[in-house]
């Protein structure tokens, strides 16, 4: 896929995209070394965590979790294992948590480290890192995030007396909106950033630039948003807007153009009235797309 097939103009408004957007993110593990992937996930560990996590091993983009039961399999942006094969995930969830993804990603890596056959004690301890925007969380009275609490670690705790119940899985929910003056502050900082100038890390700063000024750059930026999209989204040369297309039945077109909005509303570059204009909806589906990704 050229530069030229995916439309010009649309390549600039991704330009535009910070790196914590879904696409960004995702491109810029495509341009990873398998030693810079390693480094990727020890600085996003180490941060989070507010320790040296140690070293990170054959990490993984976009890595296959299935299970046995068919389930929806998750696809973590980065996964690998530390020097004890604990295994390390990280994901980027951007304005909204849906319900229910994180015990299914949760069960996903576990499973993935039983082996057939093995005792249940042969199961290693999992961390895993979701990168989010979102401010509430599923079924949680409140606000996800306290004031100047940049993580969240959700545990499992007696109800009676407090005490937490040891789990072989570590889940830690990471602020994107956070601003600090510590490492997870720098972190949050420079993946809200489009500019690689404005980025404080010297590997994300590189990372960055090689993603937004080169060919490879763009091409992995491409790759990306034909994957996230579908491959019935196509891109109008003329005019670089995003339209919803599938061959055959008039639901399958329906769900390309519903997809094309919820990824027009997440890089949130467009008024609602584009958005309605590229995907062929009318104006209130699109709000009504809104409304349920800030549910």
């Amino acid at each position: 896929m050229t530069t030229e097939e995916f439309g010009r103009k649309h390549i600039d408004r991704l330009k535009k995209l910070p790196l914590k957007s879904d696409i960004c993110f995702r491109a810029s593990v495509k341009l990873c070394s398998p030693e810079e992937k390693n480094m990727y996930m020890a600085l996003i560990a180490d941060a989070v965590c507010d320790r040296q996590t140690g070293p990170i091993h054959h990490v993984e983009s976009q890595k296959d979790l299935k299970t046995v039961s068919g389930a929806k399999s998750i696809m973590p942006d980065l996964f690998g294992y530390d020097g004890k094969d604990e295994s390390w995930s990280v994901e980027m969830q951007n304005d909204v948590i849906e319900d229910g993804r994180l015990d299914v990603s949760r069960s996903h890596i576990v499973l993935d480290r039983m082996p057939q056959g093995k005792k249940y004690s042969f199961l290693k301890k999992g961390h895993m890192i979701v990168l989010t925007d979102a401010t509430s969380l599923p079924g949680m009275e409140g606000p996800l995030f306290l004031p100047g609490k940049p993580v969240v670690n959700i545990q499992a705790v007696d109800s009676f007396t407090g005490r937490i119940i040891p789990e072989k899985m570590e889940i830690r929910l990471f602020n994107l909106r956070y601003e600090g003056p510590e490492a997870a502050g720098d972190l949050a900082h420079d993946l809200r950033q489009s500019d690689p100038q404005k980025i404080r890390n010297g590997f994300l700063r590189r990372l960055m630039k090689r993603m937004k000024n080169t060919e490879k750059g763009e091409k992995a930026m491409c790759e990306v948003s034909r994957e996230i999209f579908g491959e019935g989204v196509q891109i109008g040369r003329k005019e670089g807007r995003m339209e919803g297309r599938k061959e055959g039945r008039m639901e399958g077109r329906k769900e390309g153009q519903m997809k094309s909005a919820q990824g027009l509303l997440q890089m949130g570059l467009l008024t609602l009235q584009q958005i309605a204009q590229a995907t062929s909806l009318s104006l209130s589906e699109v709000q009504k797309l809104q409304s349920e990704l800030k549910a």
